[in-house]
């Protein structure tokens, strides 16, 4: 009886399944119908037109949802007179369904789709109206209905897929809030940094954004033959001039180009969901997603310079170094020179990170070596392999091979092969007056300066000139330049000591769990303890040349990103019973932030975007 009863059940599931499959095929089938129906409907006013008054795009818009539209009435057809063949497509749908991401990649091409027909009906701005007496003919004209549709489309595939996996309704409900909550924070990001593009930066003059034109414009006009200022770097400029045309002019390329860096920091915030999300709990990569988005990127897509790009390089240079000195693979170590060697095309700042990280991968490979010969019975093949002994040579070499072409080049125009004006004459200056009355004024930006060899600024020169004093009251006064900009900029500051705050409760708490992890292998936070004392003393010494928020917030995200880690890594398996229920003391922190996070946003796009510079 048992077994009877099972197979009616499984034969009435399966039959279920197959009337779902029919029903999701005959809805795409007739939503296509009605689509065709309202694009043929709309008879054209005008004889212009390409083909019976049709535009080009109406007509390609026209034969792609006929095309679909013929596909779905067919498999709807067949699936109606073969309930075998229905049958194979249960079971393939099944199989699919068994695999556990597939339902997120189905929930993000939903969304995706939803963003591109919202983006599709306001065109380039966020801000711009539509007048309800033309929407209709842009949801026929653009193309929008048939987005629409495949919209419409993919949400009754996530909703019959959920089906056919037997997930959880809650799980797929909060999947669906999570998505929207994904794509509202978008919205109100490109909102806000439109905000600042269109109302706040509207003088190309403003900080280098007019020299970042040039350049890419003397780029584009030399057939990308220009050797560049030696002061930015020429990927940035190379991005910017794809886009330009030889009759645009200056005002034209500086409002394109802004937007362009708007779409960059998009597609930035989606390589940095990548990251947070493959390294931390979801709440916790969401806010953290939100603290880059609102208190950094904001204020820095609507201009026209190459901050976006290289913090996104600087913060995966950081955790590609982290991860190598955890644990070293060949691969890795190409990858790490390979972004090593983009970030310094971008902005010539990686250098010293870079540097502490080669060290620091050798000495972690000695200490290897060491213990393997004091203790011979603990050693296992794969702590002698080759990529680990490697690492390092194999980042080296792959960050020299990325940038080769620019040292060369540099070499021959300057005689020297790393030479930027910032770090070979400017940081030995006393004053920017005194750089621009000194190697800016004799050629620094086209070769090596034409003045006396005694007057050329070095670190032997500064060195022989000053006294430990006045080098320490450069250091303390410039620390507290960059420091009070610091409190007073975007807000950025408030998370940083928030998350480390929240650390060094977490490792009071939890001091065992800690000692235990640093005694583990101490290497990666000896680096990042190297490596976040070096780049403030090198922007303090800097300040007297320079101390805008351009330089410290370089490494905001690194910092609240290693601060994360530690803080992921002390509190993850720690676990608060409440009502018999193990909730981890983790999510209850990110709980606590998401109200904090949440005012940062506010505040960014209904106050900050209109009022602070994110030029820097």
């Amino acid at each position: 009886m048992m077994l009877a009863s099972s197979s009616r059940s499984a034969s009435h599931e399966r039959s279920r399944s197959v009337l779902l499959v029919r029903t999701f095929l005959a809805l795409s089938a007739l939503e296509g119908l009605a689509v065709l129906v309202a694009l043929l409907a709309d008879t054209p006013t005008s004889q212009a037109g390409w083909l019976l008054g049709f535009t080009r795009l109406r007509v390609l818009i026209i034969g792609a949802t006929l095309a679909l539209t013929a596909a779905a009435t067919a498999l709807s057809l067949k699936s109606l007179a073969d309930t075998t063949w229905a049958g194979r497509i249960v079971n393939w749908w099944a199989r699919i369904a068994a695999q556990g991401r597939t339902s997120i990649w189905l929930t993000l091409t939903f969304y995706a789709l939803l963003l591109a027909s919202i983006l599709l009906l306001v065109g380039v701005s966020m801000r711009s109206k539509v007048e309800p007496n033309v929407l209709s003919k842009l949801w026929l004209n653009r193309g929008q209905l048939f987005l629409v549709w495949l919209t419409i489309i993919a949400l009754q595939a996530v909703l019959a897929h959920a089906w056919m996996s037997g997930a959880r309704w809650g799980r797929m409900l909060g999947t669906f809030v999570g998505g929207g909550l994904l794509l509202g924070l978008l919205l109100l990001y490109w909102y806000g940094a439109e905000g600042q593009l269109l109302l706040y930066n509207t003088n190309r003059f403003s900080t280098d954004q007019s020299a970042y034109m040039k350049y890419a414009r003397l780029l584009r006009e030399s057939n990308y033959s220009y050797p560049g200022d030696f002061n930015r770097m020429p990927l940035y400029p190379w991005i910017q001039s794809l886009l330009l045309q030889p009759e645009m002019t200056d005002p034209e390329f500086f409002e394109y180009g802004k937007y362009l860096n708007l779409y960059l920091s998009i597609g930035v915030l989606a390589g940095l969901a990548l990251v947070f999300f493959r390294s931390f709990t979801p709440l916790h990569a969401l806010n953290l997603l939100t603290v880059a988005a609102f208190s950094v990127f904001i204020y820095k897509a609507g201009w026209f310079q190459s901050e976006v790009i290289f913090y996104f390089l600087n913060l995966l240079l950081f955790v590609l170094m982290i991860r190598q000195l955890q644990s070293t693979s060949t691969v890795g170590a190409i990858a790490t020179g390979l972004v090593a060697g983009l970030a310094h095309l971008t902005k010539a700042s990686i250098l010293p990170g870079l540097l502490l990280f080669l060290l620091f991968a050798i000495l972690r490979n000695g200490m290897h070596v060491l213990s393997s010969g004091r203790a011979p019975r603990a050693v296992t093949p794969r702590r002698l392999q080759p990529s680990g002994l490697w690492a390092a040579p194999l980042a080296g070499l792959a960050f020299l091979a990325t940038v080769s072409p620019y040292l060369i080049r540099s070499k021959e125009i300057t005689g020297h092969y790393f030479y930027n004006v910032n770090s070979t004459f400017y940081v030995w200056y006393d004053s920017w007056d005194e750089a621009m009355a000194g190697t800016r004024a004799h050629g620094d930006r086209t070769g090596w300066p034409q003045m006396p060899p005694e007057d050329i600024p070095s670190m032997g020169k500064y060195l022989r000139e000053h006294t430990p004093g006045q080098m320490a009251t450069r250091l303390i006064e410039g620390g507290y330049k960059v420091m009070k900009r610091v409190s007073e900029s975007y807000g950025y500051w408030e998370y940083a000591k928030l998350y480390a705050g929240l650390l060094v409760i977490a490792c009071a708490l939890r001091w065992r769990r800690a000692w235990t992890l640093i005694k583990g292998n101490p290497i990666p936070l000896l680096f990042a303890l190297a490596y976040f004392m070096a780049y403030p003393l090198l922007y303090f010494w800097y300040a007297p040349i320079a101390y805008g928020d351009r330089l410290i917030l370089a490494q905001f995200l690194p910092l609240v990103y290693a601060l994360s880690m530690a803080l992921h890594c002390v509190l993850n398996e720690s676990y608060l019973i409440i009502a018999g229920r193990s909730i981890r003391w983790l999510d209850l922190v990110n709980v606590a932030l998401v109200p904090i996070v949440g005012m940062g946003v506010y505040r960014a796009v209904t106050h900050g975007v209109y009022v602070m510079s994110g030029g820097g």
